[in-house]
């Protein structure tokens, strides 16, 4: 007959809690910061699988749609529909991500007016009201490409001098920006039923 032991450690609380409330230091400084100027660089969301952008109301400016190819954090190469936009101003934004793990989802919001430049995002769906100005809808001559992703990326286009969404829901695997104001954010973390 086995006997199990347990053994035991102990902590030491002093550099313990040295760790943790410097931890929290310089995230309420990365966070002050943040909010102080509201204005991030730079900012690419992707590899970590599916997340959820919705908003009221988008108003975009050089706006081009083509097809691509994207890395979830489960599959390669889920087919998608790449949207790039010069400048956008969104109302009502919510992006979200359920995080089934730790039985929790995270929501970034704001309840000002959000100014981003340079948006690139690649989405799996996409669903609202738009209408676009100057809309141009090509298709191109794509030669010898083998690679089918390759040649979806390059056969179709889509640009427009201006587009508005109302009541945009989109699924999105990645999700770029140069700038992006954002007045007013609030990040919670909602518990899963």
């Amino acid at each position: 007959m086995s006997e199990t032991v347990i053994v035991g450690g102990y902590t030491v609380k002093r550099r313990l809690w040295f760790a943790l409330l410097g931890g929290f230091l310089f995230l309420g400084i990365l966070l002050s910061l943040f909010g102080m100027t509201g204005m991030a660089y730079a900012v690419p969301l992707s590899g970590f699988g599916e997340f959820t952008v919705k908003f009221d109301k988008m108003v975009g400016t050089g706006f081009k749609l083509y097809g691509g190819a994207a890395d979830g954090a489960e599959t390669k190469n889920v087919p998608v529909t790449v949207n790039e936009i010069n400048h956008a101003t969104i109302t009502g934004l919510e992006i979200s991500k359920t995080i089934p793990a730790l039985g929790i989802r995270v929501v970034i919001s704001s309840d000002k007016p959000v100014e981003i430049d340079g948006l690139i995002q690649k989405a799996t769906l996409i669903n609202g009201s738009a209408q676009f100005g100057n809309l141009t809808m090509s298709e191109n001559y794509v030669g010898d490409i083998q690679d089918p992703v390759q040649k979806i990326v390059r056969e179709f286009t889509q640009s427009a001098d201006s587009i508005v969404i109302e009541n945009g829901d989109l699924k999105t695997l990645y999700l770029f920006q140069k700038t992006v104001s954002l007045p007013g954010m609030k990040v919670s973390f909602e518990k899963l039923n």
